[in-house]
This record gives structure tokens, C-alpha cells and sequence, in this order.
């Protein structure tokens, strides 16, 4: 009995909070010890932290999940400090690119070699986990092609166009001009879309 009261009472915690703003969830992580308030936060944007890292790194499925770990134990360790001077998504996505750039200049070596293996995609082993999820989405051929972008162009390209940031926002994440960052996102949907038109001929 006490088990079942246990679940129900945490699964109208966890609806709650899915109805909470993301300033509210940080308040009560960060003032009331709130765990439920912080798992949800972290189910909100998991599908966008996992984007982020991977437009960065563009890593195997070990990388991606590496770096996943050190975005949220800094996000734990962070968010009772969050000073709200930003809006939380603009903090979490700078998070998420700098732990990317950080696993970066760690693994240069690592980097180079998965470069290669994208080079001889189509004879490497297709049966490991990594292999499999990479070679799915490299046969997006959109993807394929904002890949060939540098990436900070990638990466300012899915903050607008996928998660749908504003110009301020992604201006905030980068500590750029806006102007400067709109110039610079004019600039890489051009360079993508003709990517993508070489690609189809």
C-alpha cells in the first residue's frame, strides 16, 4: 500500500511540475531541494541537449552520452547559483555548447579519428550501436550537408531553425552582436542550401 501512495504521490509531483515554468522548477530545485523539479527540467530539453552536443561534436553515441553526463552535473552544481540575468534556455544551450567545445580540445586525437571513420562510412562495421545510429543519420542528406558547415554556422543554424531561439538569445550564447550573429546566420543558410542543391546533382 504504501509503495502504490509513494508512486501516485510522485507521479502528480512529476505532473505538476511538467505544468511549471522553467523559472518556478529552478525555485524549487534550488530553494525547496526539489529533485522532481530538476528531473523535469532535464526531460524538457533532453531531446535539445543531445541536438546541441551532437551538432558540436558530431561524436558516437559514447561521446554524446559523455558529455550529456558533464551538462548535467554542471547544470546540478549550477542551477542553485542560476542569477536569472538570462532565460534558463539561453543558459542550458550555452552549458551544452561549451562542455562540447571542452570535450573538443580534450580529444583532438579522438575527433580526427572520427572524422575518418565518416570517410569510409559505407565499409566500416554497420552492426555496433554506433555505426548503426551515425550511418542513419548521415543518410539525411540535409544533414549531411549542414555538417560540411563549420561549427559555429551548425550551430547557429540549429539554435534558430530547430529550436527555434530568437536572434537575442543565440546572440547571448555566443557573447556576439546580434547584428553580428544575423549576418552570420544569413550567411549559413546560403552556404547550406548550396550544400544541399550540390548534393542533389
Amino acid at each position: 500500500g504504501d509503495i502504490i501512495k509513494f508512486m501516485v504521490l510522485n507521479a502528480l509531483i512529476e505532473k505538476k511540475n511538467k505544468e511549471l515554468s522553467d523559472e518556478v522548477c529552478i525555485l524549487n530545485f534550488s530553494k525547496l531541494n526539489d529533485e522532481s523539479a530538476f528531473n523535469c527540467l532535464v526531460k524538457r530539453y533532453s531531446k535539445s541537449i543531445r541536438r546541441i552536443i551532437y551538432t558540436v561534436i558530431r561524436g558516437s553515441e559514447e561521446d554524446l552520452e559523455d558529455v550529456e553526463q558533464e551538462v548535467l552535473m554542471a547544470l546540478y552544481n549550477g542551477l542553485p547559483k542560476f542569477s536569472f540575468k538570462s532565460s534558463f534556455s539561453t543558459y542550458l544551450y550555452r552549458m551544452c555548447r561549451n562542455k562540447s567545445i571542452d570535450f573538443l580540445r580534450k580529444n583532438k586525437r579522438k575527433k580526427e579519428e572520427i572524422e575518418q571513420a565518416f570517410n569510409y562510412s559505407e565499409t566500416s562495421d554497420k552492426n555496433t550501436p554506433e555505426s548503426i545510429y551515425m550511418n542513419k543519420l548521415e543518410k539525411n542528406s540535409i544533414l549531411n550537408s549542414i555538417f560540411q558547415l563549420n561549427e559555429k554556422d551548425r550551430s547557429i543554424l540549429l539554435m534558430k531553425d530547430v529550436e527555434d531561439l530568437s536572434l537575442v538569445e543565440i546572440a547571448g550564447i555566443f557573447n556576439k552582436p546580434v547584428g553580428t550573429i544575423k549576418s552570420r546566420l544569413h550567411r549559413a543558410r546560403k552556404k547550406a542550401a548550396e550544400k544541399i542543391l550540390e548534393e542533389k546533382t
